[in-house]
């Protein structure tokens, strides 16, 4: 009997023993890399580190190499770096020692050391994705499916497989963009920029008038994304990057035609004809009522995110980097953006997981290759590097508001101030983990939480 891994991972318990060790791999890297931050600027400012740990609790391995231990400890949800004169007990260090002491630097050089933590893992995730850009980014195109014959498609020379780029001089990078465009613009010209066995060819059409919408003729891809757990499609066994061809034998080419065909038919068994890697089959799925319409009309869903076609596109160092760059100020501006709705009651508190949840989606996106699970790293990174900045007493953040303080006020916070902050900020970092935890098996049972 021959099997991959992946392959077993897709089958009976091993999925969650694979999401932990994808998981461990995930979130070894965040923290080895969040650490080294402190770890190095800390070194680079001439403090001595005296401990360097991937987890909290005991010990479970180690070795001294000069004035450091190097550590993992047993729980593996965090990390730290212990340094000389941190607790602020620096009366007993000779003065040589104090000259390496942590407390005793001068307070920009001790901002510069709790800063790097959350920088480290900003610059993880530009390496990450540069890697990626070098070797092939996986980035969305808009691709034909089918062209109907003797349509204005046909006539205008479209084929299937090509991937549309421009549409009217704008670039399009997902085949819902294309669609709408084409619906808007019934009887008028429309020029397209098709890439086609890589040579670029300029086409031009003109939409058929259907009911006041336009219509060349095309039917793009289709593609399942992100699907819910016990969700009708789950059930049915669909899996993310399915292509979706027909509901009831009727070809649907965009996704708005999918939802339009889903909606009106919650309770009724509709068969899906579906294209999984070349092969295809037929699925029946039973679209369920939306229970998030409370007091609005209800509509039949059956758990699916929009997907769209990818393809592996690779650049040179130079853009790679700018690429890199771009890409994870992208992603920064939209985490912080998420928790500012957050914040403020704007967005829906269950979305947040915890452990549990980077478990499953550690194994999801490995299983899906390793660029997936890359750019999902990356996105963690990014989200721990945001987290760690806020103004919390016990994060990263909170230290750089005490140290602000200081420079403003000349001389530190009192200790009875940091050690009340400090039990404060414990306080609610045990809230979080109490509240993502809730989440995480409410979300398992099946269960919405109180306050979705």
């Amino acid at each position: 009997m021959h099997s991959t891994l992946l392959e077993a991972a897709s089958s009976g318990f091993l999925p969650a023993v694979f999401g932990i060790f994808a998981a461990v791999v995930a979130l070894g890297l965040l923290i080895f890399a969040h650490e080294l931050g402190h770890f190095l600027v800390a070194k680079l400012s001439g403090v001595s580190v005296l401990k360097f740990s991937l987890g909290f609790g005991k010990k479970i391995v180690g070795a001294k190499m000069g004035e450091t231990e190097y550590m993992i400890s047993v729980f593996p949800l965090g990390g730290y770096v212990k340094m000389l004169g941190e607790d602020e007990e620096t009366t007993e260090l000779s003065p040589e020692e104090k000259k390496h002491a942590f407390m005793e630097q001068p307070v920009w050089k001790r901002a510069a050391i709790v800063f790097a933590g959350p920088l480290f893992n900003i610059l993880l995730a530009i390496f990450l994705c540069y890697i990626l850009f070098l070797t092939g980014f996986p980035t969305a195109i808009a691709k034909v499916d089918d062209v109907a014959p003797g349509s204005p498609a046909a006539s205008a020379g479209f084929k299937a497989g090509d991937v549309v780029e421009k549409v009217d001089g704008d670039y399009v990078d997902v085949w819902e963009q294309v669609a709408e465009l084409i619906k808007a613009h019934p009887g008028q010209a429309m020029t397209f920029s098709v890439r086609r066995a890589r040579q670029v060819v300029n086409l031009t059409a003109v939409p058929a008038d259907v009911n006041g919408k336009g219509d060349l003729g095309l039917r793009g891809s289709v593609v399942i994304g992100a699907i819910m757990a016990r969700s009708p499609a789950d059930i049915a066994g669909l899996k993310s990057k399915d292509h979706v061809l027909a509901v009831d034998s009727r070809p649907v080419g965009s996704w708005e035609q999918m939802a339009d065909v889903v909606k009106v038919n919650p309770g009724k068994t509709l068969d899906f004809t579906i294209d999984r890697g070349g092969k295809r089959f037929d699925a029946k799925i039973t679209p369920k009522l939306n229970e998030a319409t409370k007091g609005e009309k209800q509509y039949g869903i059956i758990g699916v995110q929009m997907g769209t076609d990818l393809e592996s596109m690779t650049y040179g160092p130079i853009e790679s980097l700018k690429l890199a760059a771009e890409r994870t100020s992208m992603m920064t501006s939209l985490t912080v953006q998420f928790l500012g709705r957050l914040i403020g009651g704007k967005e829906d508190a269950s979305q947040v997981g915890g452990p549990i949840a980077i478990v499953q989606l550690s194994g999801r996106q490995a299983r899906q290759g390793p660029a997936d699970f890359i750019i999902f790293i990356a996105l963690l990174s990014v989200n721990l590097g945001v987290i760690n900045l806020f103004p919390v007493p016990i994060m990263d953040g909170g230290h750089l508001m005490f140290f602000a303080i200081e420079a403003i006020q000349r001389k530190p916070l009192s200790m009875r101030t940091r050690e009340v902050a400090q039990q404060v900020g414990l306080f609610m970092l045990i809230a979080l983990m109490v509240f993502v935890f809730y989440n995480d098996i409410m979300r398992i049972l099946g269960f919405s939480p109180m306050w979705k």
